[in-house]
């Protein structure tokens, strides 16, 4: 299961959730800019800090490769670290979803925090 492609195609998976993500958070921040509303915090953090995250690929993909080349590294670390970037992948689509989605399904029945103000 684990081979230099296998490594490769999960990096550049990796790659493609954090590029989707990032875009996303953008087009929430032009939707809540230009209609004046506060913009969530996770989208917010993926619109303005989103490019550090091409780090998280890169650094687990060097790792990975270098104990993949390595020959005393046993079979078994060699597939726990392929998995463990799998969970990284899984987690990093989660993080991306909950950021870009969770902004369009707030309750927007509370105006300037009071209730009173909320229509029939």
């Amino acid at each position: 299961m684990a081979s230099i492609r296998n490594i490769v195609v999960v990096a550049i998976m990796q790659v493609g959730v954090i590029v989707a993500g990032v875009l996303a958070a953008g087009i929430c921040h032009k939707f809540f800019t230009g209609d004046n509303l506060p913009i969530p915090a996770p989208a917010l953090l993926l619109y303005a800090h989103g490019f550090i995250g091409f780090i998280i690929p890169l650094a687990w993909s060097i790792v990975t490769v270098i104990l993949f080349l390595r020959p005393d590294v046993s079979d078994d670390v060699r597939t726990l670290m392929f998995w463990a970037g799998v969970l990284v992948l899984v987690v990093m689509a989660a993080f991306c979803l909950y950021a870009d989605l969770s902004p369009w399904f707030r309750i927007g029945w509370i105006v300037n925090g009071n209730a009173d103000d909320a229509g029939p």
